[in-house]
């Protein structure tokens, strides 16, 4: 019915197909070239209440024979092509899972809660924790991917011993998280530097502002390099010159170029996609103080 495919952030438009329908294609000139539109309603739509997977729910169905393109295969842009391909097919797929995943990717809500201690590693493994480790799991193709989650998104019991997997090793990682990733407080900004995908969960136990440093990340299983990410609890919370920042990152990132920049949504911005940042953590967690306190 539909092709799914990864977009890297260094394609260039003609790389796209014709008939193509983005999901949270974020880089403005590869999302322009999706033929059929894009759902990406927290990046480029600056709408952080909403997530890919709600939004395939309303979307016009796209014609037999669409790719549907993504360069974030997390379990939102991934839980959207499993939610399209089984509208496709007349297949209904479970509200309550959708809102699993749909809540873990969506921003905090309230006010930041304060410093708490860290948990034990069961803690840091939620509902959703298995989909968004098979969702970025570069081991398996994405159209194999995208099925194994239309069938757990199915409610039936069809693809959940492979999830009970995945959850297995979630917690595996948050034993090795809580005990290697590096954390230290600047502030009112948690520098955290380590490649556990628990950063944030943990960073926002210190501080309502986490500087998050990958020095060895992969994109898509291409080769490592240094990826920065800065987040705040919510797009509300605390108040930020959001803009400015952003802007002062791109200012200051000499890896940055016309098509690879800082940017994300409105309470997560990250380091250009598929290169490695010019910055060094300290360089970025003394911006982001600036605009912090």
């Amino acid at each position: 019915m539909y092709s799914c495919i990864a977009l890297h952030p260094s394609a260039n438009p003609s790389d796209i197909p014709v008939a193509t329908l983005g999901i949270e294609v974020t880089i403005p000139h590869l999302a322009e070239a999706c033929s059929l539109g894009n759902i990406d309603p927290q990046h480029l739509g600056g709408d952080a209440t909403t997530a890919a997977i709600e939004a395939a729910m309303t979307w016009p169905p796209p014609p037999p024979g669409t790719t549907l393109a993504t360069v974030r295969a997390d379990a939102d842009s991934v839980g959207a092509m499993a939610v399209l391909t089984l509208r496709a097919t007349n297949l209904h797929p479970s509200v309550a899972r959708m809102q699993i995943i749909a809540d873990a990717d969506k921003e905090a809500s309230g006010p930041w809660p304060g410093p708490r201690p860290a948990p034990a590693p069961e803690g840091l493994v939620g509902p959703a924790t298995p989909v968004m480790h098979l969702a970025s799991d570069y081991t398996r193709s994405l159209p194999d991917r995208v099925e194994l989650l239309a069938l757990w998104l199915m409610d039936a019991g069809e693809g959940d011993d492979e999830l009970g997997e995945y959850a297995a090793r979630a917690l595996d990682e948050a034993r090795e998280a809580l005990a290697d990733l590096q954390i230290s407080l600047h502030g009112h900004v948690a520098v955290v530097v380590g490649s556990h995908r628990l950063a944030f969960a943990l960073g926002y136990r210190h501080a309502p502002v986490v500087v998050a440093t990958n020095p060895g990340f992969s994109f898509a299983g291409g080769p490592p390099h240094r990826k920065h990410t800065v987040a705040r609890w919510n797009s509300a919370t605390p108040a930020v010159d959001w803009h400015g920042l952003v802007d002062k990152l791109n200012a200051e990132d000499p890896a940055v170029t016309e098509s690879a920049r800082w940017g994300g949504s409105a309470s997560i911005v990250g380091s250009p996609q598929g290169i490695s940042s010019g910055l060094a953590t300290e360089d970025v967690a003394v911006i982001v103080q600036h605009f912090v306190e």
